[in-house]
């Protein structure tokens, strides 16, 4: 079923499947139907014939910026690697009392928090048990009723396994999960054939994963075993993960060093060099107090590269503004590696 929606002079107009409308668009930005035709109606009275800059418009008069006690601009402190930078959102609207920087050239991003005389790098991460999974996600952070999501994450697992070995041409081996969570990857690399680990600082989704699934996952983080892993692994995978780190290039250290000559690493994250990241402002739902650090396809390549990683396959998706702009349009986002989902897989030489 499809739904087609357009403001009242028909300037800006929406046609989507009414799943995606659903479940993707008004579920991702927590908009209810109503909300939805006043954005088309502000979008509509904006002062511009760009689309993408009505629909920001008229998103910010929806919902403005939020209230924040620090400036809207200052001093910033270096951010992941000694990387400088400047302010980007003074405050994001899941979490107001930290902010996002970005680099003088547009390629990482990094969480801030005021500290009355400068934005500084939030490194601690928050914290990862049961109210994160289960429990309101606006309070909490997290997914919400992560239990209930079962059906369709095993679903894409299934997918991302199956792509896995498109992209890497690894059949068979060793592969470690880094944020196995409740283990629907593991389930689809052990349908697949593959062995699988799983590597989990969840003391309740370790709990999950072996309660559901019988899978015994590893405590803690890479920093905690990587020593006593070297080249263990075929694979290592890390998706929805990476952003979560305060130091990624060391991170990144850490995953090559646990890999085998000729292994590969599989990376999904959010790409802050994406137009929905101009259009929803501080209220992207990338932005997070759980994301510490934030990349684009430039910044997450030289991120491997310093990690003696090499390039096999990089690609981006993009779906949330689909039914404004069309799949013509977010294809051609795709291709220039500006879509909101990234996707990468590198390999050890």
């Amino acid at each position: 079923m499809t739904v087609a929606l357009a403001s009242p002079a028909g300037a800006v107009r929406y046609r989507d499947s009414v799943d995606h409308f659903q479940h993707g668009l008004l579920r991702l930005m927590n908009l209810s139907a109503g909300e939805f035709d006043r954005w088309l109606a502000l979008a509509e009275a904006a002062e511009t014939d760009d689309l993408l800059q009505r629909l920001a418009a008229g998103w910010a008069r929806l919902r403005p910026p939020p209230a924040t006690s620090a400036p809207s601009d200052g001093p910033v402190s270096a951010g992941p690697g000694g990387r400088a930078g400047r302010v980007w959102h003074s405050a994001i609207a899941e979490s107001p009392d930290y902010g996002v920087a970005i680099s003088d050239d547009g390629s990482h991003a990094w969480l801030v928090g005021w500290d009355g005389t400068a934005f500084v790098y939030e490194q601690r991460p928050p914290v990862y048990e049961e109210a994160y999974f289960e429990g309101d996600k606006l309070a909490a952070g997290g997914y919400g009723d992560y239990t209930a999501q079962a059906g369709w994450r095993l679903e894409k697992a299934a997918r991302q396994v199956r792509e896995m070995r498109e992209r890497t041409g690894i059949g068979a081996g060793r592969v470690l999960d880094i944020g196995s969570g409740y283990g629907f990857f593991r389930v689809a690399l052990e349908e697949a054939g593959y062995h699988h680990e799983g590597l989990e600082v969840s003391s309740f989704a370790r709990a999950v994963a072996q309660t559901s699934y019988g899978h015994h996952s590893h405590a803690g983080t890479l920093a905690d075993h990587y020593a006593e892993w070297t080249e263990r692994y075929d694979v290592v995978t890390m998706f929805d993960l990476i952003e979560h780190v305060s130091d990624p290039d060391e991170f990144m250290r850490q995953v090559a060093h646990v890999l085998r000559p000729g292994g590969a690493v599989g990376i999904k994250t959010p790409n802050v060099d994406c137009p929905e990241a101009q259009v929803f402002g501080p209220h992207y739902h990338s932005l997070k107090r759980e994301h510490l650090a934030y990349f684009t396809a430039r910044s997450l390549g030289a991120t491997a590269a310093l990690a003696g990683l090499q390039e096999c396959d990089v690609r981006t998706a993009s779906h949330l503004l689909v039914g404004f702009v069309g799949e013509e349009r977010t294809g051609f986002w795709e291709r220039e590696l500006r879509g909101a989902d990234l996707v990468a897989w590198y390999r050890k030489p």
